[in-house]
């Protein structure tokens, strides 16, 4: 195939059609030749926008794995999972039409490819000491919506939760006293509301426990609390303060597994980003400018380091704990002195614990 930059999209789909792909050596010319052009005009888009943020409902997702055809269920599903996966793979699908040599690996999502556990994704976890501010209890059993080494989202399994009222607003059988009265998720004024109620509701009491408080009865939650959007609201948590983790597969592994998916082009693996594909896109097409939000418009020269990553050689990284210094002996580098008297009379190499 002839190496130039900006060919056509007739050309690139004629030579996909052949079974042509860019190699990796193609590429690379491509992005030197990005690197060397001069940023283009652009068109900026509205500077301000006024609109509502749509929070999408929970949701079931069943993934059914390319590889092994097995079928893993993702019970609460706030990220889309099944929309951004068709749209990843029509992406790879055009990309490939315009000579680009790309796969869409999704065998993370899939539970028998690739456990929880393999992943480091744990899904559930107990909190080891009491959370005023958090409305946690120590020993309460949370669900990990996102987990990190520092700070993780968690929220409280609905199915396995306590449900308060405070006595003074609840009869003996169980009849509401007073309007727009708090249902918490502990017995404290700061524990977390899951619902309000009005005089007149009967709820069903709960026998109390040894070290219930006085102040504060134990209901049955009603189904309309269960299904309430806030309950799906994690809360931001210290990761040293939830231990005992659970691998098992509740809604808390789908959105840690959906961010490790993989493209996988010319042989190397790269986590997947979401504008991706309009940057390959509009490489391919040799676009100096891509289009974004509202009709802005950015210059390809910018996404070279995105594009490096997903397209440049495979770099081997140094050995860990151990970073390979560059010295310079009177003013020459190491290496311009091999040049100089031959790598075999002198040779230094130097290296610094990190």
């Amino acid at each position: 195939m002839t190496k130039h930059f900006g060919v056509g999209v007739a050309v690139l789909s004629a030579l996909a059609a052949e079974g042509k792909n860019f190699d990796r050596d193609e590429l690379n010319a491509m992005l030197d030749k990005l690197a060397a052009l001069p940023e283009p005009k652009v068109r900026r888009g509205p500077q301000a926008t006024c609109y509502s943020v749509a929070v999408p409902r929970p949701e079931s997702y069943e993934h059914v794995c390319k590889k092994c055809g097995a079928h893993t269920v993702y019970l609460k599903n706030t990220l889309r999972i099944g929309n951004a996966v068709a749209r990843y793979r029509d992406g790879a699908a055009r990309l490939r039409s315009l000579g680009l040599d790309i796969e869409l690996d999704e065998t993370v999502l899939c539970g028998k490819c690739h456990s929880a556990k393999e992943l480091n994704i744990p899904a559930q976890g107990k909190v080891l000491k009491d959370h005023d501010d958090m409305s946690f209890r120590d020993g309460e059993t949370v669900a990990i919506i996102e987990y990190g080494p520092n700070r993780c989202i968690v929220m409280p399994l609905v199915e396995n939760h306590d449900y308060w009222i405070s006595a003074r607003y609840i009869s003996e059988k169980g009849e509401v006293l007073g309007n727009n009265v708090n249902i918490r998720s502990m017995p404290l004024s700061l524990g977390r509301v899951v619902a309000r109620v009005d005089k007149g509701i009967f709820l069903g009491r709960l026998p109390a426990k040894e070290g219930d408080p006085k102040e504060w009865v134990r209901v049955e939650p009603l189904p309309l609390w269960k299904n309430r959007e806030d309950m799906v609201c994690g809360t931001m948590v210290a990761t040293k303060d939830i231990g005992c983790f659970s691998y098992d597969e509740t809604f808390g592994a789908a959105p840690a597994r959906f961010h490790r998916l993989a493209w996988i082009i010319n042989g190397k693996r790269s986590i997947v980003r979401n504008d991706d594909i309009e940057i390959l896109q509009a490489f391919l097409k040799g676009e100096k400018v891509r289009r974004i939000d509202f009709g802005e418009e950015v210059p390809l020269k910018r996404d070279l380091p995105r594009l490096n990553v997903l397209l440049g050689p495979v770099v081997e990284p140094p050995p860990p704990g151990r970073t390979p210094v560059t010295r310079k002996i009177d003013g020459l580098e190491i290496d311009e002195i091999r040049s100089k008297v031959g790598a075999e009379e002198i040779k230094v190499e130097v290296e610094v614990d990190l």
